[in-house]
């Protein structure tokens, strides 16, 4: 045929063609081994990638467990908190409470301590006043001085100084012992009814021995010896030192008695309270009565007149015998104890 090709045109076509299918066999061949391959890839990423969706849902679930069980711990915390915060609260309460109770004790305790020293205080100034016993001042307020310093608190230190310098200021006062005073003029009281009076006669005298006579005598030479000796009784002739002193009856001289005795115990009332005034007073007037009513010459006057004149010269005042810096000071203590 004429529009046939020739044989040797075929063969060279089918090799190539040959080829081609080849090639295109390889190919098809390399493109689904590619696309096993990328199946299989595919696949291990699908099961790796559900493995970790797994492990991942895993972990969520447990971080969600862990997340429910921090929050019920959370909760479990926070409720444990408010508790303890509750309590921290109520224990400052109680604190406070305490401390309240504590300082109103210490200030109640500190009130009583400051009553019983302004006791003592005004026993003092009684003592000092009424008495003028300046030892049981001084041992009172010692006795408060040494309770303060056994307190050992500040807010009594200036307290305690204003007791130390009135206890250092009475040590120093001359201090008259009363004891002393009052038992001499006891002595004075009880020797009054012993006192002779001025114008009382002398105790009669031993009746002169008879001289001896000889020989017998008469009946009436003795009976008027015996009356002029009876008749020599009656009458007295004495000197007087007072001629002007009025003689006193049994009655007058009796009051005149219980009047010095009065004015002997009045002077002892007197240095009982340090009043200097009537006790010089009174023992001036004792002793110009003894001087004036009673017998100088007596050992008994003598001696009386001696120990009033003794006891009038004795002072019996106490000066500057108070304490009122120490109750200044206590009044202050009071007022910072309150406040």
């Amino acid at each position: 045929m004429a529009n046939s090709m020739p044989e040797t045109d075929r063969a060279p076509r089918s090799s190539w063609q040959m080829a081609a299918l080849l090639l295109a066999g390889l190919a098809l061949a390399a493109a689904g081994g590619a696309a096993w391959m990328f199946h299989v890839r595919m696949q291990a990423l699908e099961l790796q990638l559900a493995k970790r969706i797994g492990e991942f849902d895993d972990a969520n679930r447990q971080t969600q467990a862990a997340s429910k069980q921090a929050g019920a711990t959370l909760e479990s915390v926070l409720a444990r908190l408010a508790v303890l915060e509750a309590k921290s609260q109520e224990a400052q309460n109680q604190q406070l409470a305490l401390a309240a109770m504590y300082q109103d004790l210490a200030r109640s305790q500190d009130e009583r301590v400051l009553a019983d020293i302004e006791q003592s205080l005004s026993l003092v100034q009684q003592h000092l006043q009424l008495a003028g016993n300046v030892r049981a001042a001084l041992i009172a307020l010692e006795a408060a001085e040494q309770r303060l310093s056994r307190q050992g608190k500040p807010q009594f230190a200036a307290l305690r100084q204003a007791l130390a310098r009135d206890v250092e200021r009475l040590r120093l006062l001359p201090i008259a012992d009363i004891t002393a005073l009052n038992a001499r003029l006891d002595a004075l009281i009880a020797n009054v009814d012993a006192l002779r009076p001025e114008f009382e006669s002398e105790p009669p005298s031993k009746k002169a021995a008879q001289p001896a006579t000889s020989g017998p005598v008469d009946t009436a030479t003795r009976l008027g010896r015996e009356v002029w000796q009876e008749f020599k009784q009656l009458v007295r002739i004495r000197r007087l030192d007072h001629p002007d002193m009025p003689l006193l009856t049994p009655e007058q001289a009796y009051f005149l008695r219980q009047n010095l005795k009065l004015r002997l115990l009045s002077a002892r009332l007197a240095a009982l309270q340090n009043d200097q005034a009537t006790w010089k007073a009174d023992l001036d007037a004792a002793q110009t009565w003894v001087a004036q009513y009673f017998n100088r010459n007596d050992p008994l006057t003598r001696a009386t007149l001696d120990s009033l004149k003794h006891l009038a010269g004795v002072s019996v005042s106490i000066e500057a015998a108070d304490i009122s810096a120490s109750l200044k000071a206590l009044n202050e203590a009071r007022k910072g104890v309150r406040g």
